[in-house]
């Protein structure tokens, strides 16, 4: 699971997106679009998508805040680590600066970016075909 940031959508604007690769069948999810990488975002879409797909065995995250709070002083539970907990999912940490340990959710990620670029362009493209609008905003 990670967050992939600059997710163009058709009004021009960008937003992060929370996803998902499931290890054994490939399906690729989406869990949500978010402004910000907020650790309540996170974790309600998180939730959202435990009750939406059920609950995995594991999920692989990266050292992130939102998804650990092994490495603070003291160590700490965060709510995602919680999440997990009451779920009985066991949390893994990739190994720093290891890609390819979270390979299949990258790849992902680079199939993501081009389709939201395209979505974006011809959705310009097509506002472009328009007759212009008058000073009200009318065509």
């Amino acid at each position: 699971m990670d967050v992939v940031g600059c997710v163009g959508l058709v009004d021009g604007t960008s937003e992060k997106c929370l996803t998902g690769v499931d290890d054994h069948s490939r399906f690729c999810g989406c869990a949500a679009l978010m402004s910000a990488e907020r650790t309540q975002k996170v974790c309600d879409a998180f939730s959202a998508a435990l009750t939406r797909y059920g609950c995995p065995q594991q999920v692989l995250t990266d050292h992130g805040k939102v998804s650990t709070g092994r490495f603070n002083h003291p160590p700490t539970e965060v709510l995602f680590d919680a999440i997990c907990r009451r779920n009985g999912i066991e949390p893994l940490l990739t190994k720093p600066r290891s890609p390819t340990t979270t390979g299949k959710i990258e790849r992902f990620h680079r199939t993501l970016a081009p389709s939201s670029a395209r979505a974006r362009d011809d959705a310009v493209l097509e506002e472009d075909l328009r007759p212009p609008r008058d000073r009200a905003g009318r065509r």
